[in-house]
Order: C-alpha cells, then structure tokens, then sequence
C-alpha cells in the first residue's frame, strides 16, 4: 500500500494558467443544428450556423445563441436587432456545410427562404424557426450571448440534424404522434 504524495514531492514549478478547454468534453454533447440569420434594413443578408442554441424562457419567450467574438456576423446581429434561429432536418447538412464557411458571401445563393414577420430569412425545409427581436447582447468571455424575444414560430416533424464529436449526425425518430 504506497501513501500519498508529500507536498515536498509535488512538482516545484506550475503553470501560471492551467486552461479547461471545453471542447474536449463539449464535443460529446450532441445538439441540434441551426443556421441562425438575419436581415439589414439595407437588405443585406447574413447568417451562420451556430450548434450554442437554447430556449431561455416561456413567459416571455426567449431563446438565445452564442456567437464567436470573432464573427463577422455578430455586429451584423446587434446592428439589424433582430434574428431567425432555423433549426435544420437531417437532409439539410450542406446547409450547414455552407453558412460554417468564413465570410458572408454567397451563403444565400440559390438557397430557398423567405423573409418571415421579423423581417429576417426563414430557410424552407427545417424543422422549425424562431422569429426574433434582440432584446439584449452580452459579452461574455470570447462569444457574445444574444437573447432575443420569439416574434413568431413554426415547425414540422422531421428528423433533426445533430453535431456531435465535431461531425454531423442524424438519428431515426420511429415514434411520431
């Protein structure tokens, strides 16, 4: 039976920083896809897919997304204040594939939306969307938290699209109501 370590065999000379990356379990925790859009008064169009989604309360009903600091799209987001979370089927990964790519350009090409009553693109084909107003953008570390109040909402029963281990996936659902 060894005894535990002494403190004076512990190593002398630590890290300054000991960082959790999050990734490395995050990665695991399988979520929905969705493509998160928006729309300026100009008409420019802008979105991106974005895997950080959750519904944040039912009275008033708010969700929220997560955005890279980073992102070009996130000023765009607070600047138009408003946002479409369009929550994509199995069988719309290249959807994905195409608004993950860096810059905006081209994303809406020979894509089928339409604009819905908050004025942002509902892309046909998903599961659902959530038609939002920005009620409040907050910083937090490097991502920027944006709430927005649901303005409207539809949804079909699909398949959902799910990003796990840093790939797509898709599960069968057999039991529909």
């Amino acid at each position: 039976m060894s005894s535990p370590p002494q403190p004076d065999s512990l190593p002398t000379s630590a890290p300054e920083k000991f960082p959790v990356d999050l990734r490395n379990i995050m990665r695991y925790f399988a979520s929905a896809v969705t493509v998160t859009t928006g729309a300026m008064d100009t008409g420019e169009l802008f979105g991106l897919t974005i895997s950080a989604f959750v519904s944040v309360s039912l009275d008033p009903p708010l969700v929220l997304v997560s955005i890279r600091n980073e992102s070009t799209a996130k000023d765009l987001f607070i600047r138009a204040k408003k946002y479409c979370v369009n929550i994509l089927s199995a069988d719309q990964q290249k959807i994905a594939e195409k608004f993950s790519l860096s810059g905006e350009g081209g994303r809406f090409q020979n894509l089928d939306y339409y604009f819905g009553k908050g004025g942002s693109p509902i892309i046909r084909g998903c599961i659902g969307y959530i038609d939002c107003k920005l009620v409040e953008a907050i910083a937090a570390g490097d991502h920027t938290l944006m709430i927005g109040e649901a303005l409207d909402v539809g949804y079909e029963k699909k398949d959902p699209l799910l990003y796990v281990d840093r790939n797509y996936a898709r599960i069968e659902n057999p039991k529909r109501d």
